[in-house]
């Protein structure tokens, strides 16, 4: 979508622009890239946390922390207290020397005390979502939010409680297993002639996938019709963000299980499909949802609203930012509901929040986790990265939800043997069905 919002422009432009752009002192003590890794993340802290942070409080955590892995690793050493000025260049210079020599003195790694010195920084803002992530767990915080391929067929599976076999509960589009016609709702007999019932999902899985050119037999059971045979080549796959189907009533479900950079262009494949099936209404389900990039969290809420405010922004030195749906026009126009919980945050809380207070949807289940701030994840030099609060944003209606939640319009428990999206076994899920089955005979009954 084209986003010619102009204040739109110029939220994203300040979010960028904190991510690599601040001054880098290095030092000669330190490795360059190690050195990098201190300087920018201390002046991160020090500039763009959304609170003033005292840069003798971030010198102090530093010292500290240098200490303390010292003394994990048996060494006794001494820091010479670090005397925050008023110069940023000095501060840091300061703080490179310190960590060189504590790894010096203690016959340690230079990463391993600069690790510790940015961990400790990063922690003295006294912020669950400020972190420093080391190489090894910032591939796995991108690999949550935009998981890596993987090599099979394009499933999702799940046990059949009644026959013990194995269901087909969604079909990637676009895979090998959709151009071989594989429907939801499938049961999964036998992977290359080894029986399924009883198997768990995680075993399934490993027989399902292999590598990319290979042939993996399947024996499929559909309904009351006769078991068939169907061959299908694995092929290089991208895990689904977004999972769709039909329900009962012609009213389309669409789970976001999170908000990833390609999550938008899954929406929208889904919401045509649902389109082209005749949808009549929708059911988009946040549950669980722990959120992830703003941008793509707003783009999703474009779908639904033109012309109107998606949330307002409150940034540390900055005035207020309204950030304003585009006026293309939406790309759904039938009647829709929400579903969230209390693991629904963040990106997500964006989107439900937007839907709400701009009345385009209801929200249906449980008030959600209550994240009212926003993140800048900074790549640092050497594969690590920094994630660091930098603002507060406010609902349409200004709504401060940090620590509070969204409160659903609709309050509907959530049972611990619930079975998303199915009808039966998910109590929210069929609220919203009835709530949606109201509106689609309303717009009957009014032509409208």
């Amino acid at each position: 979508m084209n986003l010619t919002s102009r204040v739109r422009a110029a939220f994203c432009a300040s979010v960028l622009l904190l991510a690599g752009t601040l001054p880098v002192f290095a030092s000669e003590a330190l490795p360059s890239a190690t050195a990098q890794d201190v300087n920018e993340s201390y002046h991160l802290l020090a500039t763009s946390y959304y609170r003033p942070i005292d840069p003798q409080t971030l010198l102090d955590k530093a010292r500290a922390a240098l200490i303390d892995v010292a003394h994990k690793h048996g060494s006794k050493i001494a820091v010479v207290p670090l005397r925050a000025s008023d110069d940023p260049q000095a501060n840091t210079q300061a703080l490179d020397s310190a960590i060189a020599d504590a790894a010096a003195d203690a016959h340690g790694s230079t990463t391993e005390y600069a690790y510790a010195a940015i961990d400790a920084m990063a922690r003295a803002v006294d912020d669950r979502y400020t972190e420093f992530m080391t190489p090894s767990e910032y591939k796995a915080f991108k690999d949550a939010l935009d998981p890596e391929k993987i090599s099979g067929i394009g499933v999702l599976i799940q046990p059949d409680a009644t026959s013990g076999l194995i269901d087909v509960s969604y079909v990637v589009p676009g895979t090998p297993a959709d151009r071989a016609g594989l429907q939801p709702g499938d049961e999964i007999a036998t992977i290359d002639g080894a029986s399924t019932k009883g198997i768990t999902t995680d075993n399934a899985s490993k027989l399902l996938r292999g590598k990319a050119g290979t042939t993996v037999n399947l024996g499929i059971v559909r309904g009351n019709a006769a078991p068939f045979a169907t061959a299908i080549t694995r092929s290089e796959l991208e895990p689904p963000t977004v999972v769709s189907k039909m329900l009962p009533g012609s009213i389309g479900y669409v789970y976001v299980l999170a908000f990833g950079q390609s999550t938008p262009d899954e929406f929208d494949t889904a919401i045509s499909r649902l389109k082209n099936a005749g949808a009549r209404a929708l059911v988009l389900d946040l549950r669980n949802d722990g959120g992830g990039y703003v941008e793509s969290a707003l783009q999703i809420s474009e779908r639904f609203i033109a012309d109107k405010p998606l949330l307002t922004v409150e940034e540390r030195g900055s005035p207020d930012t309204t950030v304003t749906a585009d006026s293309d026009g939406v790309a759904i126009d039938v009647p829709v509901t929400v579903l969230v919980n209390e693991y629904t945050a963040s990106a997500s809380e964006i989107t439900a929040g937007a839907l709400q207070d701009d009345g385009i949807a209801s929200l249906i289940g449980t008030r959600t986790f209550g994240k009212g701030v926003m993140q800048t994840l900074t790549p640092l030099a050497d594969g690590a990265a920094i994630k660091i609060t930098t603002a507060h944003y406010l609902t349409p209606n200004h709504q401060d939800i940090n620590l509070k939640g969204i409160q659903p319009d609709l309050t509907v428990a959530e049972p611990r043997d619930a079975r998303f999206g199915d009808p039966v076994k998910d109590p929210q899920l069929r609220a919203a069905l009835d709530f949606l089955q109201k509106k689609i005979a309303q717009v009957k009954t009014t032509g409208h």
